[in-house]
């Protein structure tokens, strides 16, 4: 019996050893062949134009191609779900944005995939602010203004959003909230009609991201109270944010990052981070994300991680007190 079990304990140590001696093995190589990165919305817009810009950068450096994979529907939810259920060898990667990662778990009673618990998070890539935009003809020329314009005619302003747990729309809730202002929430099927309808004054505000509004601003066709980023984005240069306006608390960022599913292993994640460093670092990867409203920023595995965790908390409290009803 002693016999057996020294024979079953040793077969487990070989196999462990030979397990982690191929896993190494593997790491050394990668990557040997192209790279699929899935982008949970369909081409052309912000998340699948910086997909394809980062890509392109990236690839450069890691020598294979990255194939961009669109996989949009659900607000996002088929294309996260799709990387959650990915095999775990780095080939199949998730370009993931705050939508599926951080807002619709917040907002709806179940997705497919545990956030916390289906993916590798590998590097934060980019972040973009939102900007409460209001319609040029509204009286008011700041974010205080606007907050007393609100409380002296509850319900009478209507905010448009790019649908129901977009990032457009609970960016105005945490103001609605924050604020303690009653608006009316007008949800579009996406952000350009609803900037459309701004323009018109069929809605009085909303919260758009900067590049579809600094030149609209500039002819006067709308006005810009405030931006919700950490700091002030090139594009949006004399508006201020709103921590400056002594709200820090309405930091709202539309953001993006990579990620594998779970169990992908570490030295494959350690290279990706320091590859994807690498690209995030170069001048002519800063301007052309800027020109896509974005800016590029920096964390590692572990941050990344801890990041969409609290992103996810903070959702799921704004939509809590916001009183809003949980989706199917």
């Amino acid at each position: 019996m002693i016999q057996s079990r020294i024979t079953r304990c040793l077969g487990l140590a070989a196999a462990i050893f030979f397990g982690a001696l191929a896993t190494a093995v593997h790491a050394q190589d990668y990557p040997s062949r192209p790279i699929r990165l899935i982008v949970p919305f369909p081409p052309g817009g912000t998340t699948d134009t910086l997909a394809r810009v980062f890509s392109q950068f990236l690839q450069e450096r890691i020598g294979q191609p990255i194939v961009i994979d669109n996989r949009g529907g659900a607000g996002s939810q088929i294309g996260v779900d799709a990387g959650a259920k990915a095999p775990a060898d780095g080939y199949t990667l998730l370009f993931g944005p705050a939508d599926g990662l951080s807002l619709l778990p917040a907002v709806k009673k179940k997705v497919p995939y545990d956030t916390a618990k289906d993916f590798t998070p590998i590097a934060f890539v980019a972040r973009s602010p939102l900007a409460y935009a209001v319609n040029s003809k509204l009286p008011v020329n700041t974010l205080a203004e606007l907050i007393a314009y609100a409380r002296s005619k509850p319900g009478a302003l209507r905010f448009g959003s790019a649908g129901f747990g977009s990032i457009l729309h609970l960016g105005m809730e945490l103001l609605r909230v924050d604020a303690r202002i009653d608006m009316l929430h007008v949800p579009y099927k996406g952000g350009g009609p609803a900037l459309q309808d701004l323009i018109a004054g069929q809605i009085e505000m909303m919260s758009p991201g900067p590049v579809g509004i600094a030149k609209r601003a500039e002819a006067g066709q709308l006005r810009v109270l405030a931006q919700t980023g950490p700091t002030r984005h090139p594009l949006l240069p004399n508006v201020p944010t709103t921590a400056e306006l002594g709200m820090p608390e309405l930091q709202v960022v539309s953001w993006f990052g990579v990620l594998g599913p779970a169990g992908l292993p570490q030295p494959i994640v350690d290279q990706l981070s320091r590859e994807i460093a690498a690209v995030l670092d170069q001048p002519a990867v800063k301007k052309r994300f800027i020109d896509v409203g974005c800016e590029a920023d920096r964390m590692s595995p572990a941050q990344f991680g801890q990041f969409i965790a609290a992103e996810t908390r903070k959702w799921a409290g704004v939509v809590k007190a916001a009183g809003l009803q949980l989706q199917d």
